[in-house]
């Protein structure tokens, strides 16, 4: 789990609070499927299970990755 959530600001929100729930999201429906930090984000929040990546590198990743598509978001750091 991560120490901060990160809130993305779609039609509905969604929270993510671990990079097996940010993974789900990069790996289902992504904007963007061929960016150079949509394709870390995805290796990271991967790697995060095997024990390869920590959890707060995937995490800066994935904020990456949604900053490339152009995805409105926010943590919970920000409020």
């Amino acid at each position: 789990m991560w120490t901060s959530v990160v809130i993305l600001h779609l039609r509905k929100s969604i929270t993510v609070r671990s990079a097996k729930q940010a993974f789900d999201l990069l790996s289902a429906r992504w904007p963007v499927s061929d960016g150079k930090a949509y394709i870390a984000a995805l290796e990271a929040c991967e790697g995060v299970d095997d024990g390869l990546v920590s959890d707060e590198s995937a995490r800066e990743l994935f904020l990456l990755a949604l900053k490339e598509a152009e995805i409105p978001f926010s943590t919970d750091m920000e409020r």
